[in-house]
């Protein structure tokens, strides 16, 4: 739906052991290590030595009775602590940054014999990056497991290594274990962050490498709350997604893509209204963005969608009351439905409001509504809205309305008005209507002697103070007329007309 902000972009496959020297800047400090057995008994004789990280030995001394060892006048910068005594392997505590200071450090020295530690042993440190290699490859094959296993492995086999810690948390990001990717990438960024501030060592350490990979491991733990976000939306825990969205935006209220996501959230949610409050203010913030309005528009239809439902389900309420007699109350539904349209969309509604009003009584009222129904109708049922309004006319004798609406351009098509009207004459059964459709027959077409025909004999039945009309339009078909039988016909109806005239 939108372009993802949170493209993984970081993972930078490189593997290098990590080997540095110390940062050598500032004041001197001091060292106090306590040595003591598992039991936590003081350890004397214990070999205490200040290590670079490049495993060179800054300064080293020896327990007390106390077990204490205390080395001054250690550079500013970032060692390793090891101690060492026979018969005992060796303990250490890594990572311990010294400016100006005074450092206390505890070791505790296990039983055993003296072996190199994971930064001495030139295998373990190949060996993990072997991991390293096995873990990208499985990651690149979606061997989940095997991914998961290497990572972990080379990380055991040297914790040092950033870029392990690194891929791993992204593995973690990508498997949508969040808490997991968090955890170590903030190892990642700790680590990195700190050997970021160290000289470089050619071939070894690359300070601006580290710099980096900080970066980009603190840009992976910002994007998680966008990621757990997206994920609710997959697994349809909306009221979680637009809970995380709205989180976010209290920290960062100016980002759009925030309010973007959460106007996701929230029409998924069916919110429809606060969804395009949050992506107009997505656009506000970025107007160009052609996602943010394509969301608008699709939130805008949704909208319209659902007043279209809830107002046909009105208008069937209001539909079930007239049939039932209750116009009144029919006609409140009706104007609530019409509140609820667009006004392309009204034109059902006012052929309703019509009917009502014309239960009622409201003879004008309820011809303006049918008019107003015209008016909005779409092209391919005009005709249908048309009738509608005719028929109005015609059950309150409204003829010359009638035959006005019916003979508009609109409801003729492709037929002549007088063709329309000689059609409504011969199908209907009230006299008064085909007259008037009649007469303005013979108006239109003053040679349409069918017209004079019916129109004559109809004016004969109307009884005798209809006669000059009858001798006016009979002798004019007998004049022009076709059918030698309706000529007899109009001379015999003559015949009958001059007798009862003496």
């Amino acid at each position: 739906m939108r372009k993802d902000h949170f493209t993984l972009i970081f993972i930078c496959f490189v593997v290098f052991s990590l080997l540095f020297s110390t940062l050598v800047y500032g004041q001197d400090g001091t060292v106090i290590a306590t040595c003591v057995d598992e039991s936590g008994t003081p350890l004397k004789g214990v070999k205490v030595e200040i290590l670079s990280l490049n495993n060179e030995k800054v300064k080293d001394k020896k327990s007390d009775g106390d077990g204490i060892a205390e080395l001054d006048k250690i550079p500013s910068g970032v060692y390793r602590v090891v101690g060492r005594k026979n018969d005992y392997t060796p303990a250490f505590y890594e990572y311990l940054t010294i400016d100006a200071s005074q450092e206390n450090v505890s070791l505790t020295l296990q039983p055993g014999v003296d072996a190199p530690l994971y930064f001495e042993d030139p295998i373990r440190i190949q060996k993990a990056s072997e991991s390293l290699v096995l873990g990208v490859q499985a990651m690149q094959a979606n061997n989940a497991a095997e991914a998961e296993k290497k990572l972990l492995e080379s990380i055991e086999l040297d914790p040092s290594n950033v870029q392990a810690s690194f891929t791993l948390g992204t593995f973690y990001f990508q498997m949508t274990q969040f808490d997991q990717a968090i955890e170590t990438l903030q190892k990642a960024e700790k680590l990195a962050g700190m050997f970021a501030s160290l000289p470089p060592v050619p071939g070894q350490l690359d300070p601006s490498q580290q710099k980096q990979l900080a970066d980009n491991a603190r840009k992976l733990i910002a994007a998680v709350p966008a990621y757990r976000g997206e994920l609710a939306i997959k697994q349809k825990q909306y009221d979680v997604a637009v809970a995380i969205f709205t989180a976010i935006l209290q920290k960062d209220p100016n980002n759009p893509d925030g309010y973007y996501r959460l106007a996701v959230a929230l029409t998924y949610d069916g919110q429809l209204e606060k969804a395009m409050s949050a992506i107009e203010k997505a656009i506000e913030i970025e107007p160009g963005e052609k996602d943010y309005s394509a969301l608008k528009q699709q939130i805008s239809a949704r909208i319209e969608n659902a007043a279209i439902a809830e107002a046909q389900s009105i208008l069937d309420e209001g539909t079930k009351l007239l049939e039932g007699g209750d116009a009144t109350g029919a006609l409140e539904k009706f104007q609530r439905a019409i509140e609820l349209l667009k006004e392309d969309k009204q034109a059902p509604v006012w052929r309703q409001i019509g009917k009502a009003q014309a239960k009622l009584e409201q003879s004008d009222a309820a011809a303006e509504a049918y008019k107003k129904a015209i008016e909005l109708a779409p092209e391919k049922e005009i005709v249908n809205y048309i009738n509608n309004l005719a028929q109005f006319y015609l059950d309150n004798k409204k003829y010359e309305d009638a035959l006005d609406t019916l003979t508009e351009p609109r409801a003729l098509g492709t037929q002549s008005a007088e063709q329309v009207l000689m059609d409504l004459a011969g199908k209907s059964n009230e006299p008064k209507f085909i007259e008037a459709a009649l007469e303005r027959v013979i108006k239109i077409n003053p040679d349409n002697a069918e017209a004079y025909f019916v129109l004559g004999r109809n004016s004969f039945a109307d009884g005798k103070e209809r006669d000059s009309r009858t001798i006016e339009l009979l002798t004019k078909y007998i004049e022009m007329g076709q059918d030698p039988q309706k000529i007899q016909s109009a001379k015999d109806i003559l015949v009958v007309v001059n007798g009862r005239s003496k």
